[in-house]
């Protein structure tokens, strides 16, 4: 059973309050969210799926939505916003997955285009790192493409040190969580 801030997060859900004052259930996704993952890639914009998967996507398979619900807490752990309005929805998503024998790990999200630019977004993340640091991680890496304007100034807003290069044409984002050298 996976640990969020020493927190149960299988029995645990937590409240994001959103800039415009609606509150977002948030917890740890479940294997059951499959369908719902699914759900929200073909509510989400061509625009915003692109800007994730790099590419067009009619929709996620059967086969990734299980991989991306699917997660052991610790190497793979991902949160679920759920939709204020119907808690079996998935409105936002964001994962992180550790590179083996390293203190390292991808960092992705997805964000219904309703629930973008009201701070869901930079609340979800900021409870990812949480989870991140609990399970050991000093570094969390994202590939962005240089487009995706609002990723870009998600991951710059969380005040903390990064490192960036550019790598098949898109840049790497490296955060660093490290207590001791974050601000």
């Amino acid at each position: 059973m996976a640990l969020y801030g020493g927190v149960d997060m299988m029995d645990d859900t937590r409240v994001l309050a959103l800039r415009d004052g609606v509150c977002v259930p948030v917890r740890e996704i479940r294997a059951g969210d499959a369908a719902a993952l699914q759900r929200l890639v073909a509510r989400s914009s061509d625009r915003s799926v692109e800007l994730r998967f790099f590419g067009p996507l009619k929709r996620l398979s059967d086969k990734q939505a299980r991989r991306f619900a699917e997660v052991d807490g610790r190497d793979r752990f991902a949160l679920v916003a759920l939709d204020p309005e119907d808690p079996g929805e998935v409105v936002g998503v964001v994962r992180y997955e550790r590179e083996p024998g390293t203190d390292a790990a991808e960092y992705a999200a997805l964000v219904e285009d309703r629930f973008q630019d009201r701070g869901l977004g930079i609340g979800l993340t900021r409870h990812l790192i949480e989870a991140a640091r609990a399970n050991g991680l000093e570094r969390l890496y994202a590939l962005v493409m240089r487009e995706n304007a609002g990723m870009l100034h998600l991951l710059r807003s969380l005040d903390l040190p990064e490192r960036k290069r550019w790598e098949d044409g898109a840049e790497h984002v490296e955060i660093d969580l490290r207590p001791s050298t974050a601000a």
